[in-house]
């Protein structure tokens, strides 16, 4: 087993002390404005690199998880950051046999991660 399979399920989904940093800085209805726009930009670059993937593409799978990997930093998603950039290291060095591990953990990750952004936004 790959050393980022034992390590990405240790990360948490949402960072809380980021998340608490940022409800400070920008307040709760902000931040919860912002957490709505994360989770529909997740979505939609998702679904980007889910058809570049179906394309085998890596090239451009390495661009949308260089993106992805920024913007899930910014909001405390540790886990999907992490695996994004493993899988773009992975896309780059053209290691097939990895990236189609990390993209289906990347997947149920991003999944996780959105359910994990809606239960904070519910429970406010």
């Amino acid at each position: 087993m790959a050393d980022w399979q034992t390590l990405y399920p240790r990360l948490p989904l949402l960072e809380p002390a980021r998340l608490k940093l940022l409800a400070q800085d920008l307040g709760d209805d902000a931040l919860g404005r912002l957490l709505v726009l994360f989770a529909e930009d997740g979505i939609q670059q998702g679904e980007a690199l889910e058809q570049a993937f179906g394309n085998h593409d890596h090239e451009l799978m390495a661009r949308w998880c260089h993106s992805l990997k920024s913007a899930c930093g910014s909001y405390g998603a540790l886990r999907c950051q992490f695996l994004a950039e493993k899988l773009e290291t992975a896309c780059r060095q053209q290691d097939g046999g990895d990236i189609a591990l990390l993209m289906a953990a990347w997947q149920m990750t991003l999944a996780d991660t959105l359910k994990a952004v809606n239960s904070r936004r519910e429970s406010r």
